[in-house]
């Protein structure tokens, strides 16, 4: 009869309520904060439309998936001395245990791993904001993005268990918002623009190289877009008993408004051949096959928006 009135021990309408035994008092408690773990994890599932609305447009990641498998480890391990002790007795050689933990002391284990979270955030969306050259805003909206998505996910679990605690961070939501929308804005108009000094052989399989895995457009220079511009070295022939024709790649990134970025270059690329022509059929041929295209796109990819 006192089994059954420890089991069925009443917790506050607003809180609660775990059931657990064990060998010891410490033991039947700690089965007994952990029993909390999956009521407050069925208790806010319906908050995670939250997460799902505020993810980035064009997103892929499906923050539910983290939500569902961190949620019921997370709160079992949050603040359980919080939980109220409503009964802890021995009986027939066994500790039973009951405690009572109300939803604002469920999240109030959630706001304290929140709030550093909150303030990296702020710092990032304010840097996203901020930031004028194009590498470094990049790279600051990719540093923003495991910042929200923990955010987001904390901040949805603890307005689903007290709104009140979840209030205070609306601002740090909102600032992100802010840079999200900047930032997908600044998206629209950071293209790469392809303006090489001169339409040559060198420029045209220059483009015909860059093209294949990066979207090169060929037209004036305008807003966060970057100008990839192919320096008009030409051709050299030397002729000393056989002719050696030479061509240095050099590729200028800057700003719509010429603020000179980066120069990528090449050591020379030479051909050696009894007749001129030749020797720059063969240049040609050796420009297309050399590795260093590979490195300029890699480090191109680098200046160009991270927009998906």
């Amino acid at each position: 009869m006192l089994a059954c009135a420890i089991a069925f021990a009443d917790c506050g309408p607003a809180e609660f309520r775990g059931f657990g035994t064990g060998e010891s008092e410490s033991e039947a408690l700690a089965s007994a904060r952990a029993s909390l773990a999956p009521q407050v994890y069925s208790s806010i599932k319906v908050s995670s439309k939250h997460t799902q609305t505020q993810r980035v447009s064009g997103g892929k990641e499906d923050l539910n998936t983290r939500y569902t498998s961190r949620i019921e480890e997370e709160s079992s391990l949050l603040n359980a001395h919080d939980a109220r002790i409503l009964r802890l007795e021995r009986i027939d050689g066994e500790y039973k245990a009951t405690v009572c933990m109300s939803r604002a002391n469920a999240a109030k284990g959630f706001a304290t791993r929140l709030r550093p979270v909150a303030d990296s955030l702020e710092f990032s969306a304010n840097a996203v904001i901020e930031a004028k050259h194009p590498k470094l805003k990049s790279e600051a909206w990719q540093k923003a993005q495991p910042l929200w998505n923990e955010f987001a996910r904390l901040q949805s679990i603890i307005e689903g268990l007290d709104k009140e605690q979840a209030a205070p961070f609306e601002a740090v939501s909102a600032l992100y918002a802010k840079a999200r929308d900047g930032y997908l804005s600044y998206c629209q108009t950071a293209k790469l623009h392809w303006s090489p000094e001169t339409e040559d052989v060198y420029s045209g399989l220059a483009f015909l190289k860059l093209s294949k895995n990066l979207k090169l457009e060929k037209s004036v220079c305008k807003g966060g877009g970057i100008s990839l511009a192919y320096k008009n070295t030409g051709h050299k022939c030397e002729y000393a008993g056989i002719f050696k024709c030479s061509h240095k790649p050099s590729l200028l990134l800057a700003s719509c408004s010429g603020e000179e970025y980066r120069i990528l270059e090449s050591p020379n690329i030479d051909s050696f051949q009894k007749r001129e022509e030749v020797a720059l059929e063969r240049l040609h041929e050796k420009l297309g096959d050399e590795i260093f295209w590979n490195e300029w796109e890699r480090e191109i990819k680098q200046w160009r928006p991270q927009c998906e």
